[in-house]
């Protein structure tokens, strides 16, 4: 299974360290949230690069989110989603983790800030 991991930034890190445990039900809601919030970004991102004749759905449908305190993954598990998310060189990059993570990183750095105010 290949896998792709995105961390997040070092301030968020630092700020959970020292808020998680005054939060820790307000905290596995927001990372569950945002998790879900990725995989569902990740799924339509899947619609509209894979579009070529020969694509069978496969990669979209194993994209699976697996939470557990303080932590949500959202990986693809097909063996060959590294070569879609960025090429080869016969073959031009179709990012859609990356982007969904682009997108939603923000949304979840913002609702922790509010949580930590």
């Amino acid at each position: 299974m290949a896998r792709i991991k995105i961390s997040g930034v070092k301030e968020l890190k630092a700020a959970l360290q020292g808020n998680v445990l005054r939060f820790p039900n307000e905290v596995n809601q927001i990372v569950a949230k945002h998790g879900a919030n990725l995989q569902a970004t990740t799924m339509n991102n899947m619609d509209s690069a894979y579009t070529a004749g020969y694509s069978t759905g496969a990669t979209k449908r194993s994209v699976t989110l697996s939470k557990s305190n303080f932590r949500a993954e959202v990986q693809p598990q097909t063996k060959y989603f590294p070569y879609l998310e960025y090429g080869t060189r016969f073959m031009a990059r179709r990012p859609t983790l990356g982007p969904a993570f682009s997108k939603i990183e923000p949304q979840f750095r913002r609702d922790f800030n509010n949580l930590f105010k």
